[in-house]
């Protein structure tokens, strides 16, 4: 049992460590990309907030992991380890919000393209001020209703399976309404692209891109989801037999890491500006051949 909970948590500590340094690359890329073209472009904003999010929720599942294996350090003081588990719902719900600003933003290009002001950085960097305020307010509750606790088989703190309230709360703040939200604006950049009304073939070329974008977003968000699969399975098995299976948390741990590090790939594949700064670099030739004077 152990041996198991063991392999699990230097697996699921490697994976988060990968998680982290695809999302610091993301981040020089960016850097360079914004150092070089010196534009105020709000779709550029909404990447790097989600990729802030989903290194902030790899950076937390570090830690605890690492207090699992290292000297139990999370345990020295319970309300800083509640506080950790607290940040980690925080970040992770961070994620999903930040998607539904990406989902927004392409709303605003498809339906109300034509209102400029719907469209400067400076909207979309209080839009995000925003989120992350929402954010802090959904999951904040939750410490004072003091659902963190020791978990008994591990050396972290999170609201435990067995809190059915706790995990439907979590259920339907952090994962239902994104979700939702996400895909009722796909509805309604579906309908209105697939309307009869005239549309210049630029337009509709541009709102196609935009769908496709969405369509990648609900994939994104999806795959987060099912993040919650495991927790769903454990929960009823826990209330089927009484307890919980004594891997429940590495294997959820598991799939977190493997979720972070999709993020991170599908992000550097789904935007072009990453690729073509990549394939610039790649390109670039390493030795120059220089003329000779006889």
């Amino acid at each position: 049992m152990f041996l198991h909970s063991l392999i699990f948590g230097i697996i699921n500590w490697s994976l988060a460590l990968i998680s982290i340094i695809i999302f610091v690359f993301i981040f020089l890329i960016f850097i360079e990309i914004i150092h070089e073209e010196r534009s105020n472009d709000p779709s550029t904003l909404l990447i790097l907030n989600t990729c802030f999010s989903a290194f902030l929720t790899s950076l937390t599942v570090v830690i605890m992991i690492g207090s699992n294996l290292f000297h139990e350090f999370l345990l020295i003081d319970l309300n800083i380890c509640y506080i950790c588990g607290l940040l980690y719902d925080t970040f992770e719900c961070s994620i999903y919000y930040s998607y539904c600003l990406h989902a927004f933003y392409r709303l605003i290009r498809v339906i109300y393209y034509n209102r400029r002001n719907f469209l400067s950085y400076n909207l979309y960097k209080l839009l995000i001020l925003i989120q992350w305020l929402l954010t802090i307010s959904l999951i904040l509750p939750t410490y004072f209703f003091k659902w963190y606790i020791h978990l008994p088989t591990e050396k972290y703190c999170l609201i435990p399976y067995t809190n059915i309230i706790g995990s439907i709360y979590l259920i339907l703040f952090l994962y239902s309404i994104p979700l939702l939200t996400i895909i009722m604006i796909y509805v309604l950049i579906t309908n209105h692209i697939r309307s009869p009304t005239i549309i210049r073939i630029q337009e509709r070329q541009r709102n196609l891109r935009d769908l496709t974008v969405i369509k990648r977003i609900i994939v994104c968000v999806l795959m987060l989801v099912i993040l919650r699969f495991p927790t769903i399975i454990f929960i009823i098995f826990g209330l089927i037999t009484d307890h919980l299976y004594y891997l429940t948390y590495p294997i959820v741990g598991f799939v977190t890491a493997i979720c972070l590090i999709l993020i991170g790939i599908l992000t550097i594949l789904a935007t072009n500006k990453i690729k073509k700064n990549l394939l610039k670099h790649l390109n670039h030739p390493t030795t120059q051949i220089h003329p000779t004077h006889n």
